[in-house]
């Protein structure tokens, strides 16, 4: 993200517990160089390292986003937090592939890693990104000393270096140093570091490309780098459309890249993602899966990176024979580890594709730890991946009788419970949810997916009003408000609030045929037979195959006397999907069933 014309305060280190190193002196007859070392444990959930704060004395889990240039909260965070927000006059944030609308908030206290900080600023807005998160770390707390990522072993470490470190290699843990590569970062030296992507100078397909180092994205390639990198785009597969934390979204695919050369270091046969992006400082993400493959260190003392290969595949599409990066770092012995510290490492294996591979290091975290309910709900992913249902539902359960507020867990319960058709036991699941959470909370969402499968409109409506109020600028809205409006056309109530609805979310994206589907569903039931008409043309428009409107455009023509056409329609549906009748009567929305009832 970016952030034009206004700039919000700068903050400082209040206090800190810190660890101390010495590394060797770069020659003969200097002094040491030493360091100091702050720790800050992250864990990774999915593709994301995340990282728990606390702020005014309450628990925040934070994605760490080096991509972001100043730390954020969520408006439904904010909310939760109590925290007052107001506008900031000339600041504009923009993501990725859109604008932001963001206001600012201070937060009295912070508490990072062991130090504390008072009266910090966090920008307020953006989408909500799940997985508990409330917001993420920005450049702004992550950059304002030397900073050291080791993700495969969960620990990000904040790093003091004294001025004779000034030219000493900083990959302290590489006891050969043959095998550490490095690179310059590219530097504005009229601007504070803090303030500053991430970026140096790769080489794609043997073309130069800026490139910017963001553990909040994969690694992706712009349009433009790709066809400069010699790829085509009919050589492209698409992969539909990527969203950051704006509105918009870009067209995405995925593509083969020979070589991608960073610091000496040669990475062959390169599946990547590509997205029709344009920053103005770089033409590539390198991302959270390079960081999860690398131990990386990056030096504002020195405005330079040094990373040492961990082995597997260095990039998510990759597979691991295809990964041609240099040998693993040697390094020191590790003593055994520990069950934070193997819990850890076991999320980060996970993280990168691997089932069986982190189970040892999950068991051995939650043996000792027989009450740590976050161990249960890491493994229990491992397990689900291995197809060992049986096994992740009593991690779960395990997880829950331990802390019952865990909403993630219950809501991932009750998934797998409603696929073995337990659906008591998954009402049961959303009764305690829709008990327990906030409005605001982004679970409300699955679970009006989850209400929407056990086909009870009702309260796919009741947990998306909670949410639509909270999250007015979210991606997520057209969805919301289109499942919204179907719901009440299925319950055939409310009909003037299910037609603004689809108003909306076709407002927001006149793309989606989902969209006009529901909307000429909504115009049946108010025997608008002519406009459900159109509404369904264009959604075929867009998606010739989608059987509720050729069925629905087949009742509008029945009623506007055009037999011939409403049955060829029928026909063309009940093609496609043979239990077509049946599955409209199931809904209450059969041909003769749809009545023209008024709101």
């Amino acid at each position: 993200m970016h952030a034009h014309r206004g700039r919000p305060r700068a903050i400082g280190l209040v206090s800190g517990a810190l660890l101390a190193l010495a590394l060797l002196a770069p020659a003969t007859g200097r002094a040491a160089c030493h360091v100091k070392v702050a720790e800050l444990p992250v864990r990774m959930v999915g593709m994301r390292a995340m990282a728990t704060v606390v702020i005014n004395g309450q628990d925040v889990p934070l994605f760490v986003d080096t991509g972001a240039f100043f730390s954020f909260l969520n408006e439904a965070a904010a909310a939760q937090l109590d925290l007052a927000t107001h506008r900031q006059p000339g600041l504009r944030v923009q993501g990725l592939v859109g604008g932001v609308s963001v206001k600012l908030t201070t937060v009295e206290h912070l508490k990072l890693s062991k130090g504390s900080l008072t009266n910090v600023d966090f920008i307020v807005g953006g989408n909500e990104m799940g997985s508990g998160s409330m917001g993420l770390i920005g450049r702004n707390l992550l950059n304002f000393a030397d900073t050291e990522y080791d993700l495969a072993h969960g620990m990000i470490r904040f790093v003091y270096p004294n001025d004779e470190c000034e030219k000493t290699n900083m990959a302290y843990w590489a006891d050969d140093p043959g095998t550490v590569a490095s690179v310059d970062l590219l530097y504005d030296y009229e601007r504070e570091f803090n303030r500053q992507a991430l970026r140096a100078t790769a080489r794609l397909n043997g073309k130069d490309v800026d490139v910017m180092f963001d553990t909040g994205a994969t690694t992706t390639v712009s349009l433009d780098a790709a066809k400069k990198a010699g790829v085509k785009e009919h050589d492209m597969t698409p992969e539909g459309d990527m969203y950051g934390a704006g509105r918009g979204t870009a067209r995405q695919w995925t593509a083969a890249f020979e070589h991608f050369e960073l610091g000496g270091e040669v990475i062959n046969n390169n599946r990547l993602e590509v997205a029709d992006f344009d920053l103005n400082d770089a033409e590539m993400l390198v991302g959270v899966d390079f960081f999860l493959s690398h131990h990386v260190y990056v030096s504002a003392q020195q405005k330079r990176m040094y990373f040492t290969y961990n082995g597997g595949p260095v990039f998510r599409l990759n597979k691991a024979e295809h990964a041609s990066a240099a040998a693993p770092a040697a390094a020191s012995p590790e003593e055994p580890l520990g069950a934070d510290a193997a819990l850890r490492r076991g999320a980060a294996s996970r993280a990168r594709g691997d089932f069986a591979g982190p189970l040892p290091d999950l068991d051995h975290a939650c043996a000792p730890a027989p009450q740590n309910a976050t161990c249960f709900t890491t493994r229990a992913p491992a397990h689900e991946g291995l197809e060992q249902k049986p096994q992740a539902l009593a991690d779960l359960d395990t997880a829950l009788r331990l802390d019952p507020r865990l909403g993630d867990a219950r809501i991932r319960r009750a998934w797998m419970l409603h696929e073995d058709d337990k659906d008591d036991a998954v009402l049961a699941d959303l009764d305690e949810l829709d008990r327990t959470l906030a409005p605001q909370s982004q679970i409300r969402t699955s679970m009006a997916d989850l209400f929407a499968e056990l086909r009870l409109p009702a309260r796919v409506v009741a947990q998306l009003d909670q949410w639509i109020q909270f999250h007015p600028h979210d991606i997520e809205l057209a969805d919301a408000y289109d499942e919204r409006c179907w719901a009440r056309v299925k319950l055939n109530a409310a009909l003037d609030k299910a037609l603004a609805d689809c108003d909306a979310a076709i407002d927001l994206d006149d793309k989606a045929s989902s969209y006009f589907d529901s909307r000429g569903w909504v115009r049946l039931r108010l025997a608008q037979w002519g406009k459900a008409k159109s509404d369904f043309d264009k959604a075929l428009a867009k998606d010739s195959r989608m059987t509720n409107s050729l069925y629905g455009r087949g009742v509008a023509l029945a009623r506007l006397g055009n037999a011939g056409a409403s049955q060829a329609d029928f026909a063309a549906a009940t093609k496609l999907r043979p239990d077509m009748d049946h599955h409209m009567r199931e809904l209450g929305l059969s041909a003769d069933q749809i009545e023209g009832a008024h709101p």
